[in-house]
């Protein structure tokens, strides 16, 4: 078992919730832009309001505690990067995605981004991968050929296509992660870099908004748009849980929280969307968690 690092008081017992509140909290996000989309809100309009949304709260948060969001070319286009790679790139191609398939099969290849993550770090030579990591990216891998395998995973093996979108997400996250990792700024701490990405994030989907069938109006307030406020709260929330968890716990133990994400995503969405889970999800559940299990980075 992962040992706790703790730096504070707080017992283990409320590390733990915390990290399955975090978790369960990040897995319902998928499930919940399903929602969104699949009464005919569009999939950028959405991004834009949540951006809107993130990007006016942090800042909110930045200036209370006392932080600045520093405005010089060189972190405007940090920015503009990171906002491409993390939000304005990768939340529409998921929200597109959940139009045809199923919540549960996003959630497990979303929950490839630390396997990716290490594969664009291992071609740029910021990681050196283990023979026990390659074995997890391996696994993972073997995830995904089972979800887009004919009549395997999918209802329907015409939405083998839509399957290249969640992964080109995945893609997309896991190079905004070696960005974050390899471009390293002054002045910069996790707040205010996810303030100053949802807003290039924002500015690069709201030129969008000219075009016909984009903008959604705020009201009325049905479900669809109620799925799209509770998905950016739990967004922001789980972002800071995790922070907070990793300050108190651990990198190491907060980790753990991706085993969490993939199996409240994929229970969500078959408890409350009405999803059926077939042998080839079980399964695929179970190598995505294994390889993500091998691909962590051990203690120290």
């Amino acid at each position: 078992m992962t040992q706790i690092q703790t730096t504070s008081t707080f017992t283990r017992p409320i590390l733990w919730a915390a990290m399955l509140l975090v978790g369960v909290s990040w897995g319902a996000t998928t499930p919940l832009g399903k929602i969104a989309v699949s009464t005919g809100l569009h999939p950028i309009g959405i991004t834009v309001w949540q951006t809107l949304i993130m990007a006016v709260t942090l800042t909110i948060l930045v200036l209370v505690t006392g932080r600045r969001l520093p405005l010089t070319r060189n972190y405007l286009l940090l920015f503009l990067l990171l906002g491409l790679l993390g939000t304005a790139l990768p939340h529409p191609l998921g929200y597109f995605a959940a139009r045809h398939l199923p919540a549960s099969v996003i959630s497990i290849v979303l929950a490839a981004i630390p396997l990716a993550t290490l594969m664009i770090a291992t071609l740029f030579g910021i990681d050196h991968p283990t023979p026990r990591r390659l074995f997890g990216l391996l696994l993972g891998f073997l995830a995904i050929a089972l979800i887009v395998v004919p009549e395997g995973s999918l209802p329907d093996p015409e939405l083998l296509v839509w399957i290249v979108l969640p992964i080109l997400a995945v893609v997309s996250y896991a190079a905004e992660n070696v960005c974050i990792d390899k471009i390293r700024l002054p002045q910069l701490d996790p707040l205010v870099t996810l303030c100053g990405l949802s807003w290039g994030a924002f500015f690069l989907t709201v030129p969008f908004l000219v075009l016909p069938g984009i903008w959604i109006d705020p009201f009325p307030l049905d479900d669809a748009r109620l799925a799209t406020l509770v998905l950016t709260g739990l967004h922001l929330s789980a972002y800071f849980g995790l922070i907070w968890l990793i300050e108190k716990a651990g990198a190491v133990f907060a980790t753990q929280v991706s085993y969490v994400v993939t199996v409240s995503g994929v229970l969500i969405a078959i408890v409350f969307l009405g999803e059926t889970a077939s042998p080839m999800i079980g399964l695929a559940t179970v190598l995505m968690l294994v390889g993500l299990a091998f691909v962590r980075p051990r203690r120290g």
